[in-house]
């Protein structure tokens, strides 16, 4: 059986992984906060898609990874496909944001 860490031995993940990670944003931040949702989920290329934090001031990007975070936690049953959204967030997103300047441990 394949790992999860060798789906990340490339940043080029497999499209469907973004695909999960894109709903999960989707699901976070649409219902309140939109505006997070289009400064975050931004425009999409011929070949990747691009979440970007960067255009977040520190409050916007805290209460973003607080959201993220809180969601996740909520999840007692995850489907496959709010798994491969999960790992996403953790394999790849997480390890750059702690680092990102702007972070605050809650």
């Amino acid at each position: 059986m394949e790992k999860p860490e060798d789906k990340f031995s490339s940043t080029f993940i497999h499209s469907s992984y973004w695909d999960a990670f894109g709903d999960l944003l989707d699901a976070v931040f649409l219902p309140d906060y939109p505006q997070l949702h289009e400064i975050i989920k931004s425009e999409e290329g011929e070949y990747l898609k691009f979440y970007s934090f960067v255009e977040l001031n520190k409050e916007q990007f805290n209460q973003s990874v607080r959201l993220i975070r809180d969601y996740i936690a909520k999840q007692e049953n995850p489907t496959e496909w709010q798994k491969m959204a999960q790992m996403v967030w953790t394999e790849i997103a997480e390890p750059y944001i702690i680092q990102d300047e702007r972070y605050q441990q809650s």
